[in-house]
């Protein structure tokens, strides 16, 4: 259990800004067997302080009470209740209320208010985007915070950036179950709903009312400064000690050697005159250049560490590089560990290093792919030329068969006009012999294929 400490306040009272997460906490958060579980002490801190997200309240707001910064325009306020316009609507004569105006006029009467031409609350309708836009981006003042922001962004604002908007008392996270609100600006010191005494007065209140009350309400607020005499307020004399003039201060060459030591409003008076006014600027110029020059040897330092820590992992990975290709686990769950075992000096370098292991395993990968798909291509091709040639060769003999199967069909046509029909007629040349014409040109075909018919025998 995280040490209970006092109340700056009242020291009698226990004070503890944490939040104690009970049994189903602790073990939603370890999961056994994940890697991410929290230890004990990363469990108080992790709930220690609640999500601010988990804390922010809605907060409707009257845009009719707003303040705007600076005129507003006059076509943009609504002629029956004479403020910047609220959801706005178009009649059909071409005038714009706010919507609530003119339904609470059109319940009364079915006139326009402006030109009292007949109206129902059928003949309104949506204004323009145009009127919308120019509603949205007036520049209005937050309820609490006083700072200026355009009027559609005011309730955004408060439910996640005010710091002096209410939100959820952050005791709603402890065993208190505290249901009350604080400031935003509170809500980081734990639940402040518990009674205590006023330290000027000794008033019982609860500690989130202190604050007011010691600036407001606190019959003991004020005291006599005891260096200048003006009266202040008790829980603002720190702040009143760093302004006060009559305050005895140093010089601003102390730390330097200088003793003197003065009224604030007379330090201005020594400045001229200080025996360190030469040698205090020449010391803070070479307190700076060591300070830029210290800062420049912890980046080269670093620099140079993480260079070393690249050269051995480029190392590592060029050992592992150099195994064959069928001897190499692929998996990720093998990456290659880092040669450097020394302890690292912070999370940074730790990141650094498993990216680092990373990218050089996938650089490794990607290098191996490219070898394995070279090698493949050269397989292919190896395999893919022998077959272009044998079908080369296939096409080259079916086209000599194809060639001897019309030569052999015109001989047996020859052959069989010969036997059964003689000749068909007289030739071109008049001839009445025709078979004795045409045996010329076979049998000089045949003499001309016996070439072919030895070549393609062999």
């Amino acid at each position: 259990m995280p040490p209970t400490t006092h109340h700056p306040l009242d020291p009698s009272l226990p004070h503890s800004n944490s939040i104690e997460p009970d049994n189903d906490d602790i073990a939603a958060l370890n999961i056994p067997g994940s890697s991410s579980s929290l230890s004990s002490s990363n469990i108080y801190k992790h709930l220690r302080t609640p999500s601010t997200s988990s804390l922010n309240i809605r907060h409707p707001i009257d845009l009719r009470a707003i303040t705007y910064d600076g005129a507003v325009d006059e076509n943009l306020v609504c002629p029956i209740c004479r403020c910047p316009l609220v959801d706005p609507v178009l009649t059909e004569c071409d005038h714009i209320f706010c919507r609530s105006c003119i339904d609470d006029a059109l319940s009364n009467t079915k006139l326009c208010p402006i030109d009292r031409s007949p109206l129902d609350s059928d003949g309104v309708g949506r204004a323009p985007k145009m009127v919308h836009n120019q509603l949205d981006s007036l520049k209005a003042k937050c309820p609490r915070c006083t700072s200026s922001f355009a009027r559609s962004m005011l309730e955004n604002h408060l439910e996640k950036y005010c710091l002096e908007a209410n939100v959820k008392c952050p005791g709603i996270h402890s065993e208190r179950y505290c249901k009350e609100v604080v400031k935003r600006r509170m809500s980081g010191r734990g639940c402040l709903h518990y009674p205590v005494d006023c330290p000027d007065c000794k008033e019982t209140l609860l500690l989130v009312e202190m604050e007011e009350h010691r600036e407001d309400s606190c019959n003991e607020k004020l005291k006599a400064c005891e260096h200048c005499g003006v009266d202040i307020l008790r829980c603002k004399e720190s702040e009143h000690h760093k302004e006060c003039p009559d305050i005895i201060r140093p010089c601003k060459w102390v730390e330097y050697g200088c003793q003197h030591e003065a009224k604030r409003k007379d330090l201005h008076l020594h400045t001229d005159d200080c025996n360190f006014k030469l040698v205090g600027p020449m010391a803070d110029t070479l307190k700076k250049e060591i300070s830029i020059l210290r800062s420049d040897m912890r980046s080269l330092a670093e620099t140079n560490h993480l260079q070393e820590r690249r050269i051995k992992f480029l190392e590592s990975g060029q050992r592992a590089s150099d195994r064959p290709m069928e001897l190499m686990d692929l998996s990720l769950a093998n990456l290659p560990e880092s040669a450097n075992t020394e302890p690292l000096d912070s999370g940074h370098e730790y990141l650094l290093s498993l990216l680092e292991s990373q990218q050089s395993r996938l650089s490794q990968l990607s290098n191996e792919l490219a070898d394995f798909q070279g090698k493949n291509t050269m397989m292919l091709l190896n395999e893919t030329i022998p077959i272009k040639n044998e079908l080369s060769e296939l096409r080259s003999t079916q086209q000599v068969t194809c060639m001897h199967v019309r030569w052999l069909m015109r001989f047996r046509m020859q052959e069989n006009q010969r036997r059964f029909g003689g000749s068909p007629g007289p030739g071109p040349s008049g001839s009445p012999d025709g078979g004795s014409g045409s045996d010329l040109p076979f049998s000089r075909r045949l003499s001309d294929s016996a070439p072919r018919d030895i070549i393609t025998k062999l």
